[in-house]
């Protein structure tokens, strides 16, 4: 049967036919469908809800994971699940990233296609991977580790033509470093209070000195981290935002909304850029830095010496819990979190977050470590 006709046909018949999946009909549905199971003309499908969204949830979309089992036109029969999120903003979201970096072939998951709602929201189809969901137990096993690193080393390692690399943003670091200072006066303003909890009235209350300090690292990483050269970033790099593919076992990397251009260590800094004392992992950090360097050059990254990798991640490190003081502040206010419905909670684990971020800061400008570091 030409493809043509037999879409066409049996669209017509299935028009009106509303399923779960955010209300898209039947027919919508057909190419997608299509689209995963390759070399096959879908006679008839139904829906089933197998699998609920596990672990971290996420802010940017609503998610559904449906199970299709289909019959082909030559009385093949099978199932496929698809991971399916529709975008609460209007306008491109993430398709156009996925598009363009499977030209390179990054180490993503499948994308089936896009459609997009009454209301102009994407809604993207992509191929289901087993999710992270206990990322202490992941990020303290050594051979997942050294899988997650690997995977930022591949990604970072992408060298893409000026044509592509045009339609990706840069990510400005200095601008948020900028406004941090605010910030920061907001959270002692709010902790000597009160406000905060006990914990941050305690840390923040007295002399001024750890404010100072702070203000002062901020605005010494603004000129090394303007100096880094950029490369391809996923910006936004958690164990959350990766996902095991089912038939291989590979790590691969999704939740590509933010990827663009960004100083070339970024996404592995925050998971190995600060001291082995302050953030203790699965190995020493000098080892896993090695590590990183040598797969990066295995996928074609320009290497760069050892302890100017060490200096950049550590300062890259230190910008990166900078730059997430505004988020973790409003959380610590309101507690609306994704992983507890219970508010009280969310505050009280923001909060002791945000102590957290607040003092490993201050014991990592002391430690000496870095461009930053060396000067405060």
């Amino acid at each position: 049967m030409n493809t043509f006709k037999w879409f066409t046909e049996m669209a017509d018949n299935l028009q009106n036919d509303v399923t779960p999946v955010f209300g898209l009909t039947r027919s919508q549905l057909i190419p997608i469908i299509s689209n995963a199971v390759p070399n096959e003309m879908l006679e008839s499908f139904d829906i089933s809800i197998e699998h609920q969204v596990q672990g971290y949830y996420g802010y940017q979309a609503e998610k559904i994971i449906p199970t299709f089992t289909y019959t082909t036109a030559t009385g093949n029969a099978g199932k496929i699940t698809i991971f399916i999120k529709k975008f609460y903003r209007k306008g491109p979201a993430e398709a156009h990233n996925y598009v363009l970096l499977e030209k390179y072939q990054a180490p993503i998951p499948r994308m089936y296609g896009t459609l997009t709602d009454a209301d102009k929201r994407e809604i993207l189809f992509l191929e289901y991977l087993v999710p992270i969901t206990d990322n202490e137990k992941f990020l303290s096993d050594a051979d997942q580790f050294h899988q997650f690193i690997d995977l930022a080393a591949h990604f970072n390692a992408i060298q893409l033509s000026q044509e592509f690399a045009d339609q990706l943003s840069n990510l400005d670091i200095s601008r948020r470093l900028i406004g941090a200072d605010p910030i920061l006066n907001k959270i002692w303003s709010l902790a000597c209070k009160g406000e905060l909890g006990d914990t941050l009235r305690q840390f923040c209350s007295g002399s001024k000195d750890k404010l100072r300090q702070l203000q002062m690292l901020t605005k010494q990483m603004i000129e090394p981290i303007e100096r880094m050269e950029l490369g391809l970033s996923h910006t936004d790099f958690y164990p959350e935002n990766t996902g095991w593919r089912r038939e291989t076992g590979e790590l691969l990397m999704l939740d590509l909304e933010f990827v663009g251009f960004a100083p070339k260590f970024f996404d592995v800094a925050g998971w190995i850029g600060a001291p082995d004392d302050i953030q203790p992992r699965c190995g020493q950090r000098r080892e896993l830095a090695q590590y990183y360097l040598e797969q990066y050059a295995r996928y074609g990254g320009s290497p760069v010496p050892l302890e100017q990798f060490l200096d950049e991640t550590y300062t890259l490190w230190m910008a990166g819990e900078l730059r997430m003081l505004g988020w973790s502040l409003n959380r610590a206010i309101d507690g609306q979190v994704d992983w507890t419905n219970d508010r009280e909670e969310g505050q009280r684990l923001c909060r002791d977050g945000l102590y957290k971020v607040l003092n490993d800061l201050l014991q990592g400008a002391k430690s000496g470590e870095g461009y930053a570091g060396s000067s405060v």
